[in-house]
């Protein structure tokens, strides 16, 4: 049992969810807080297009872009570590959000490149 369309599609709706209340909760106070909600909302946009049978998919697989959005997913998490510090976490803190940023581009680029490690079938159908 793998990862299937139809758990990208679910997985797109609570991130887009999640984006949104994210977005509802804070306040704008700087622009890469705007763009982070924003990038949040696209990778969202991103998993669930992967989810549907499209021409995009059709056409470069939809492997490639539910791949896509867990790249997004470590891109924002490497922009959350470096732009916004919070409390005393210092070098644990710093450790860990790149850890989780390397950890999802890492599988967002095997899951794209439909690489061994992650259990997906590219010729999937809706």
């Amino acid at each position: 049992m793998g990862i299937t369309r139809r758990g990208s599609r679910w997985l797109g709706y609570f991130v887009l969810l999640a984006g949104l209340g994210l977005s509802a909760l804070i306040e704008f106070s700087s622009l890469i807080a705007f763009v982070l909600a924003g990038l949040w909302l696209v990778a969202g946009l991103v998993f669930v297009l992967a989810g549907f049978e499209t021409p995009l998919t059709e056409r470069f697989g939809w492997h490639r872009f539910f791949g896509l959005g867990f790249s997004m997913a470590g891109l924002i998490q490497l922009m959350t570590g470096l732009f916004f510090r919070t409390g005393d976490g210092g070098m644990f803190y710093a450790v860990a959000t790149l850890s989780m940023a390397v950890l999802f581009a890492f599988m967002g680029f095997d899951i794209a490149r439909d690489g061994p490690h992650f259990d997906i079938d590219p010729d999937e159908t809706v």
